[in-house]
């Protein structure tokens, strides 16, 4: 009975045409409609002359001049990048040196996992290979029967992380600070063994639509730095273009699907059937993909964003990354005299102005919420991953013409997409402030150094995270009291960890009875949505409830106050109101450092960079007070954070070629 009430509880939230669509995708599955679609290529004998539009014959010498005169509108002309000294003027000596260390790096086969850790794959690189393991996929098989969640080799993602191409910005960038002719070999180098490795449509590396995009944003933005170098030639050029027709066609036949997640992929996805469409006109189909894919961006962020800017998918790393696909196709639709409509504009504005409510300025830190699977798809500068200061300037400029941060390393991402003109926009210096963000549910209150944001969101899409009335506490640069975040989406060596980060066992917020207020009915679909509501929000005072666990044979409904007394004093009170009785749990995830605690006194003394932190407690005597960190005892999963993907509190340092010079 349960299985057919969590069935017929996903059927009210997703609706019956999703539930139609996904059982139709289902058939064409097992039916082999998805393997005729997107049949295996072979490269070596895919000529251009079926890639091109109307048959059109070219001889493989030729392509770089056809390509030139043919080839859509880049960011910049080919082959001419910003100038050097202004590049590296802006990314300042340590910029210059942690993406010299980190092409480097990409020259001899190691890889840079997640912006944190690095990883050897040797040369010539195992693009199949499982990080940190001897384990390997293979490509056999075709993509669409390719498992995504193997008890044996893991996460998926890990697969993924080199193939989505990254190191193309790096070794660019690099090549753009010093002319080293390493980097440009070193890429198409890696491009020719990475197709010899994943022949089109089979194993892991063709299985998501919105890998083979981002891997296509990458591509071309190699393309058009490296073209100037004796190692572009012409043979390589053809091959990257073949590359680049199949992938449109991987990613045309299946975009449905990424539509029907109602995320980032389908954003994604779009974003690089419009790319592609632009970009290379030429190729048979372009016109239909540029079309689809600008349909397919105008309704997903018409409907992803919401009336307040904040995001559907209820992450910050998301909502990055989905800014970033809005940023590139913008550029490229309006160089290409097809801009985006006004509509698509003024939502990418929304969304931009949410996500600069939600940074710290001192360190360009947002809270640590939501899904954050280690995404950061347009690496175009050398800040740290935490850092949204690059993103929030750029998006600042393409929506408003102004530039709200002084100078810095975050600025070589608006000069790679805009050029001259971002350098040049004034600057009108902006903060942040107390805002409240009703259809998504997030609300600040801002102090002069210290400041909160607390979330009271009623779902009307599907949530990551178990966070009702989650709240994260920042003061200078320390965010004091944080969100655990995701460290893996899927751990079969330890499943408890995957559900700690995911539960409401990771957030601050209250537990009653044992157990959360929602269950898994999949991997990523938790049911039922619960309801919240804001009370009360000012500059200084917020009051929202919680209906998450109003429901059951003794229902109760969660208060939550926050008032900022004075900029080092905040008064935060939690009351329940309900029937029955209940045992009740309420956790604080605070910043790691030396700490004092006295139970009995209700107090609790934190050591932290800003300096010391008390946290005193106003509770019922019944109440106990205890410390549990990074601990993984009988007991449960508790006390551990992750900041980057696959990495939690108390891993070892991360081994990548150089630390982040701007946090």
């Amino acid at each position: 009975m349960s299985r057919i009430r969590n069935q017929l509880e996903i059927l009210r939230l997703m609706g019956p045409r999703w539930v139609a669509f996904r059982a139709t995708y289902a058939v064409r599955k097992k039916s082999g409609a998805l393997r005729r679609s997107t049949p295996p290529i072979d490269l070596n004998a895919l000529p251009l002359s079926h890639v091109f539009a109307q048959g059109g014959s070219i001889a493989p010498a030729e392509i770089r001049t056809f390509f030139e005169h043919h080839a859509g509108r880049f960011f910049f002309n080919i082959g001419h990048p910003p100038d050097r000294m202004v590049l590296r003027q802006i990314a300042r000596d340590d910029g210059v040196a942690r993406t010299i260390a980190v092409a480097d790096d990409y020259c001899v086969g190691r890889f840079l996992y997640y912006s944190h850790k690095s990883v050897d794959h040797g040369l010539p690189v195992d693009w199949l290979r499982v990080a940190d393991s001897k384990l390997s996929h293979t490509a056999d098989t075709h993509w669409s029967d390719y498992p995504t969640f193997s008890p044996e080799l893991g996460d998926v993602k890990t697969v993924w992380e080199p193939s989505r191409f990254a190191c193309a910005f790096w070794l660019a960038r690099a090549y753009a600070f010093t002319g080293d002719a390493k980097y440009p070999a070193a890429f198409w180098n890696l491009l020719e063994s990475w197709s010899k490795q994943n022949p089109p449509n089979m194993g892991p590396n063709w299985k998501c639509g919105q890998e083979a995009s981002l891997r296509a944003f990458a591509w071309l933005f190699a393309l058009h730095v490296f073209w100037p170098s004796p190692e572009t030639t012409p043979e390589r050029v053809g091959l990257l273009v073949r590359l680049l027709a199949v992938t449109a066609r991987r990613v045309d036949a299946n975009i449905d699907y990424a539509v029907s997640q109602k995320n980032n992929h389908g954003i994604s996805e779009a974003a690089g059937l419009f790319t592609i469409g632009t970009l290379l006109p030429f190729l048979r189909d372009a016109d239909q993909w540029r079309e689809r894919g600008r349909k397919f961006l105008e309704q997903e962020i018409a409907r992803q964003i919401y009336d307040d800017g904040s995001f559907v998918q209820h992450s910050m790393n998301y909502h990055r990354l989905m800014l970033h696909d809005c940023l590139w196709v913008m550029r490229i639709a309006e160089l290409n005299g097809r801009p985006l409509s006004g509509a698509f504009r003024r939502r990418v504005a929304l969304a931009t102005e949410f996500i600069f409510e939600m940074l710290n300025p001192q360190n360009g830190g947002v809270p640590n919420y939501g899904g954050n699977d280690g995404a950061l798809i347009l690496p175009l500068d050398a800040c740290d991953y935490t850092d949204y200061r690059p993103v929030i300037q750029a998006a600042m400029y393409a929506t408003a013409g102004q530039r709200v941060m002084s100078a810095g390393p975050w600025d070589e991402s608006g000069a790679w997409l805009y050029g001259d003109a971002f350098l040049q926009a004034p600057m009108v210096a902006r903060a942040p402030t107390s805002r409240r963000f009703d259809p998504g549910g997030y609300y600040t209150i801002r102090g002069r150094k210290s400041w909160c944001m607390v979330r009271c969101h009623a779902y009307r899409d599907r949530p990551a995270h178990v966070d009702m009335h989650h709240l994260d506490l920042w003061f200078d640069d320390c965010n004091i009291i944080s969100d655990s975040g995701t460290y893996l989406y899927y751990s079969p060596s330890k499943p408890a960890f995957e559900k700690f980060f995911k539960d409401n066992t990771a957030h601050n917020t209250i537990e009653l009875d044992g157990r959360g207020p929602l269950q898994l009915a999949s991997r990523f679909l938790w049911i039922p949505w619960p309801k919240a509501e804001c009370l009360n929000h000012g500059t200084s005072k917020w009051r929202g409830e919680s209906h998450a666990y109003n429901r059951g044979p003794s229902p109760v409904i969660h208060r939550r106050g926050v008032e900022l007394v004075s900029d080092n004093k905040w008064l935060i009170t939690d009351e329940l109101t309900g029937q029955g009785a209940h045992d009740v749990i309420l956790r604080w995830h605070l910043a790691d450092g030396t700490f004092e605690h006295h139970a009995e006194k209700r107090w609790f003394d934190l050591e932290l960079c800003c300096g010391k932190v008390r946290l005193s407690f106003d509770m019922p005597d019944a109440f106990k007070m205890t410390v549990r960190r990074g601990d993984e005892s009988a007991i449960g999963v508790m006390g551990w954070q992750s900041r980057y993907y696959g990495r939690k509190r108390q891993d070892p340092p991360s081994n990548s070629a150089a630390d982040p010079p701007c946090r």
